[in-house]
C-alpha cells in the first residue's frame, strides 16, 4: 500500500488582539488535536504562523481570503484517499462534545477554513509535517495549478502540494474557487518568498513560519 493525499483540510485564522497567546495554545494543545488531527483518515499536520515581518511582503492587491494583513495561522491536515466523508461525519460529533464541555475559543476569527483536494503532491509531502522545516510559501489564485506551482521557489524546498477548494467549512472571505500550492522549505521562508518571480500576480501570497510546538515563539508577534 502507498500512502498519498487524498485531500487536506486547511485553516486559516486570526487571533482576536491581545489573545494570540492563549489561541496559540488552546489550538495546539486541545483544539488542533481533538477537532482534527485525531479524525479517521488523518494521517500528518502541521501548524504555520505569519508574523508582522510575513505579513508585510504580501501583496497588498492578493485579497483572495480577504484583508491581507490578517490571517496569522496556518493549519493543515492531510486525509487518505477516500476518508474525508468519515472525517466530516466524526468532526460533526466532536464539535458536539466540544463545545458541550466548554472547550471552544471565541477570541478568533474563521479567515477561511476548508476542504480541499489534492490534485498534486510530490512523494516527500507527505512528511513534510512531521519535518523540522524552517516554513512554507502559499500561492493561491484562479490560474491553473501549473503556473501557481511554477511560481514556487526551487531552492531549499523540501517538497510542494497543490491543491482544489472542494468545500468550505466557515470563511469570512468566502473565496471563490482557488487552487493552492504550499511550497514547505528547509531554510528561512522569508529569503525565499523574496525570490518569488512576480508575487503580485496572485489572489494570495505569503511566507509562513513553522510553529515552535510547545512555545509561544511568534505569538507576540503577529
Amino acid at each position: 500500500m502507498t500512502v498519498s493525499i487524498g485531500t487536506a483540510i486547511v485553516s486559516y485564522i486570526e487571533p482576536h488582539p491581545g489573545q494570540a497567546v492563549e489561541f496559540n495554545r488552546w489550538y495546539e494543545r486541545d483544539h488542533f488535536l481533538a477537532a482534527v488531527t485525531a479524525g479517521p483518515g488523518v494521517f500528518a499536520g502541521a501548524r504555520f504562523v505569519a508574523t508582522r515581518a510575513c505579513k508585510e511582503l504580501r501583496p497588498p492587491a492578493g485579497r483572495l481570503f480577504g484583508d491581507p494583513g490578517r490571517g496569522s495561522y496556518l493549519a493543515v491536515a492531510w486525509v487518505l484517499p477516500g476518508k474525508q466523508a468519515e472525517w466530516d461525519a466524526w468532526v460533526g460529533r466532536e464539535m458536539e462534545t466540544i463545545a458541550a464541555e466548554g472547550r471552544l475559543f471565541a477570541g478568533r476569527d474563521h479567515v477561511h477554513t476548508a476542504i480541499y483536494e489534492c490534485i498534486h503532491a510530490d512523494p516527500d509531502a507527505i512528511v513534510a509535517p512531521a519535518r523540522a522545516l524552517g516554513g512554507a510559501v502559499v500561492l493561491a489564485g484562479s490560474a491553473p495549478l501549473g503556473d501557481l506551482g511554477a511560481g514556487l521557489p526551487a531552492e531549499g524546498r523540501h517538497s510542494s502540494v497543490g491543491l482544489r477548494l472542494a468545500r468550505t467549512i466557515v470563511s469570512q472571505a468566502e473565496p471563490p474557487p482557488h487552487e493552492l500550492v504550499i511550497g514547505f522549505y528547509e531554510g528561512d521562508p522569508l529569503a525565499t518568498f523574496r525570490t518569488v518571480a512576480d508575487p503580485q500576480r496572485y489572489g494570495f501570497a505569503s511566507p509562513f513560519l513553522a510553529t515552535v510546538a510547545g512555545t509561544d515563539t511568534y505569538a507576540r508577534d503577529l
